[in-house]
């Protein structure tokens, strides 16, 4: 489906019924991705997974958060009725932190996905120099040594802050050692070979001014709840969540898998969620 908002098309999924529910998904930000876990949320929501408009319009030059976020809003204004609950990773939880601080009255509850807020960590120079220097690489068109140094920047071991208060929601933790990714699906399959194609604009126009967003701390308020994945300790992504949660006096939520723990393990990605939402 597909969705004008001040002349930028923007493509959405939707399925279900129930209370609303938006999914903002993270890199370039194709609605797709979150087909798996949106089958299995359908039946107790109205499910909507909208996409970028960098995946629906292609526009050229630097990306901002709050651009993204009016999107957003203009999305809820059109086909809500009453705020929705929004869950998001990634650059889509930078999204949802902007609308949250400027729009909190239009978000019933936000669940925002390790968050790369690297500005909130003790070693923020480090990061900011590292993502700086993934972008240089993509703009030279070498992007084999951009995704090396995308790769090496999350996955670096570094201080954190405040440890936070860890929770987690339902009963997915007990066995949880013991299970395994879920495979992909050929459609998911199909999908992330076509969002290569849109890897260098994500590189060159989202990566930086997406991390390098100041979080405004004041403006959030009890709507939202800071996520990370369990298998992602240690690792940039979830350190700047717990920052995060620190920061705003909040419990640090864990959900099965790692960063991209909606798209891997789906299954026990919804059961999670769905005890956290309810």
């Amino acid at each position: 489906m597909r969705i004008t908002l001040d002349g930028t098309p923007i493509d959405y999924h939707e399925r279900g019924d129930g209370p609303p529910l938006l999914l903002l998904p993270g890199g370039a930000g194709h609605a797709g991705v979150f087909d798996g876990l949106a089958a299995h949320l359908a039946d107790d929501y109205r499910v909507v997974a909208m996409s970028s408009r960098l995946v629906s319009a292609r526009p050229d030059g630097d990306q901002s958060p709050k651009a993204y976020a009016e999107d957003v809003l203009g999305l809820i204004d059109a086909l809500f009725d009453e705020p929705p609950a929004v869950f998001a990773f990634s650059a889509g939880a930078i999204t949802t932190l902007d609308l949250l601080a400027r729009h909190p009255e239009r978000v019933r509850l936000a669940v925002v996905h390790e968050p790369p807020v690297f500005g909130l960590l003790p070693d923020a120079d480090r990061h900011r120099a590292a993502i700086e220097a993934v972008r240089a690489a993509a703009r030279t068109g070498d992007l084999a040594e951009a995704s090396r140094l995308m790769t090496e920047a999350m996955t670096a071991p570094g201080p954190g802050a405040a440890t936070p208060e860890l929770r987690h929601p339902g009963d997915w933790l007990e066995g949880y050692a013991e299970t395994s990714p879920e495979p992909p699906t050929p459609e998911l399959l199909e999908l992330f070979g076509r969002l290569s194609e849109l890897q260098p604009l994500f590189l060159e126009h989202v990566l930086v001014p997406f991390t390098s967003m100041d979080v405004d701390l004041a403006a959030l308020g009890p709507r939202l709840v800071p996520a990370a994945g369990i298998d992602s300790r240690g690792q940039l992504p979830y350190r700047a969540a717990a920052a995060l949660a620190a920061a705003l006096g909040l419990p640090l939520t864990e959900l099965p898998g790692g960063h991209l723990g909606p798209v891997e393990r789906p299954t026990q990605f919804a059961a999670a969620l769905r005890a956290l939402l309810g």
